[in-house]
């Protein structure tokens, strides 16, 4: 508050005639006014805040504020490896403008096991091993993807714990969000599960309209609500034409 009220005086006195105040020189005010003030010059470019680095590349990170987020990282070419101790966090992946139409969606996963006390209907207990999320929608002027996370019609498709394999059900903490049980339990934990989805004719299904175009791709292994530990490996989902 100080520097501000000596910016007026200090002003006034380069300014107004030295021969006037025979106790001051030039130099002696503006090496005072320096103590006090230091200004930017006019016009000087502003430093752009460095954006967070991602932890596999291609992909952007949305952590989910105050819980802790998952450890993602490369595990070999187009594997990502995911490790989720009470954690949650996710990844996205824009769809190329020339995928966005595609209706195949095809990766592989592998978990280490299931989480035994997640219960997929409750809010508070909606956990899940492995998940593979579709973001559908058009990209807009307050819409855009690449940071955060990227809002529209959702389809997740889940390695649950409790529902049986087949399973549609809305998700119970978000709307225009539905989710498919592709595996469950730990029969196949361990081992590498392939899958390609026709995410258009599950889009119908789940929503009763045509789909509009894929905005972006994400993964998301998280335990934030049971607190528990699991490894899951992901092969990056593709989109294909067939």
């Amino acid at each position: 508050m100080v520097k501000f009220l000596w910016i007026p005086l200090g002003f006034f006195l380069i300014l107004a005639p030295l021969e006037n105040y025979p106790e001051l020189s030039r130099w002696k005010v503006e090496d005072f006014l320096t103590g006090f003030v230091q200004l930017p010059p006019l016009g000087s470019p502003q430093e752009k805040p460095e954006e967070p680095e991602s932890p596999v590349k291609g992909w952007w990170e949305v952590k989910y504020f105050p819980v802790a987020p998952t450890h993602y990282s490369k595990a070999g070419k187009g594997i990502i490896k995911a490790e989720s101790r009470g954690s949650r966090s996710s990844l996205f992946k824009a769809a190329e403008e020339k995928e966005r139409n595609h209706p195949i969606l095809a990766w592989g996963w592998k978990v280490s096991n299931s989480i035994r006390s997640a219960i997929e209907t409750r809010k508070d207990r909606f956990d899940a091993a492995a998940r593979v999320m579709v973001v559908f929608g058009k990209e807009g002027f307050f819409k855009r993807v690449g940071k955060g996370e990227p809002s529209g019609f959702k389809i997740e498709y889940i390695w649950a714990t409790r529902l049986p394999k087949g399973h549609l059900f809305d998700h119970p903490g978000e709307a225009n969000c539905k989710v498919f049980v592709l595996e469950s339990g730990e029969a196949k934990a361990g081992q590498w599960v392939y899958i390609a989805r026709n995410i258009h004719k599950d889009f119908k299904s789940a929503f009763g309209t045509e789909p509009p175009p894929v905005l972006a791709i994400g993964i998301q292994t998280d335990t934030d609500h049971s607190n528990e530990m699991v490894t899951a490996y992901y092969s990056a989902p593709v989109l294909m034409k067939r």
